[in-house]
């Protein structure tokens, strides 16, 4: 269901090299830098396993937690592997070789972040493909493809997403039921991928707490014990970085209310900076906002890459409300799952 006074444009890839769209490259660049941040991640876990473990002669609970995290580290790395290694690797040679084409797709099955697409007479599986994506593409009935070539690899864009889709031709499935397509709305309480994705980044903001927390809980296991009350002053300054922690997620976690504050409103923007790079795709984002006597500066907290090239593609801002008094306003796409808090600088 759609509101049919919000009419908006969003990013789409040109029939061209993608590789030259800087969006389409820095996600690629993340694709490929995933496998060594898995490798370092192991590696470190490992590491504070054994050093934590040097304090006792038996294993401690704080290196028993670390060890599980460097096994649980490398089962993701494994899977990222089986899952995008040969992808990866088609996807750069289709991506520097081949024009894009702008396709008629229908979602046929999908189970988990797994879905399986019907363009023309083939069936493309893709993923990840969160609900919000599988919302966008039921409701243009649109991607833009790239491929597939000999191996059946293909590459997949979805409008207002930069990011490559890892996609593979396969037999048709059995059909899963269709899901009832999402509200597109001006009321940013009512616009229901968007608010979607609020709730589900709010939710997530929320992870690396919840294994600070257990960090916590092993080191203050460790420090009871007479021979290391010591590790109390690690326990405190823990404490007070879960404090400060909680002061930098502060608007992210307040997304759904920033989103249902108004109404979505449309602001001639130019970027001025972005800090985002292969190793952060979410980074802050300063852009000259035009207003009535000039031009005011807007920081957009943890914008995202998709968000940058909606902003870059189109000239325009969306925001519902107006950040004022030092509080923030949600900015993004409507109908699209790309949300962010924002200030004036």
């Amino acid at each position: 269901m759609e509101d049919t006074r919000l009419s908006f444009a969003v990013w789409r890839p040109a029939e061209q090299w993608q590789t030259e769209d800087p969006a389409v490259e820095l996600r690629m660049q993340v694709y490929a830098r995933r496998g060594r941040t898995v490798v370092v991640g192991f590696v470190v876990s490992l590491a504070l396993a054994v050093v934590a473990s040097a304090f006792l002669r038996h294993l401690t609970a704080l290196s028993a937690l670390f060890l599980l995290s460097a096994v649980l580290t490398a089962i993701g790395g494994i899977r990222h592997q089986l899952r995008l290694g040969g992808w990866l690797k088609a996807a750069k040679d289709l991506l520097t070789g081949n024009p894009s084409h702008r396709v008629a797709a229908r979602v046929v099955a999908h189970k988990g972040n797994s879905t399986v697409l019907a363009v023309g007479q083939t069936h493309l599986r893709v993923r990840p493909v969160s609900w919000g994506i599988r919302q966008v593409i039921a409701r243009t009935g649109e991607i833009t493809m790239v491929g597939p070539d000999t191996e059946g690899h293909a590459v997949v864009f979805v409008d207002g997403q930069p990011t490559p889709l890892p996609a593979k031709v396969v037999e048709a499935p059995e059909p899963t039921e269709a899901e009832p397509i999402a509200r597109v709305s001006a009321n940013g309480a009512e616009d229901e991928v968007p608010r979607w994705y609020a709730t589900r980044h709010a939710r997530i903001q929320w992870i690396p707490f919840g294994y600070a927390l257990i960090v916590l809980a092993a080191l203050a296991y460790d420090a009871q014990q007479a021979r290391y009350t010591s590790l109390w002053i690690y326990v405190v300054v823990l404490v007070a970085c879960l404090v400060g922690g909680l002061f930098r997620v502060a608007d992210q976690v307040r997304l759904p209310k920033l989103l249902a504050a108004g109404q979505w409103r449309a602001h001639p923007v130019t970027v001025e900076a972005w800090k985002g790079d292969a190793r952060r795709p979410f980074a802050d984002l300063t852009l000259k906002l035009g207003v009535p006597g000039g031009e005011q500066r807007l920081v957009v907290k943890h914008a995202s890459a998709e968000l940058v090239a909606n902003i870059s593609a189109t000239g325009t801002l969306w925001m519902v409300g107006t950040p004022r008094d030092n509080k923030s306003a949600a900015v993004g796409v409507p109908g699209h799952p790309i949300l962010a808090p924002a200030r004036f600088a």
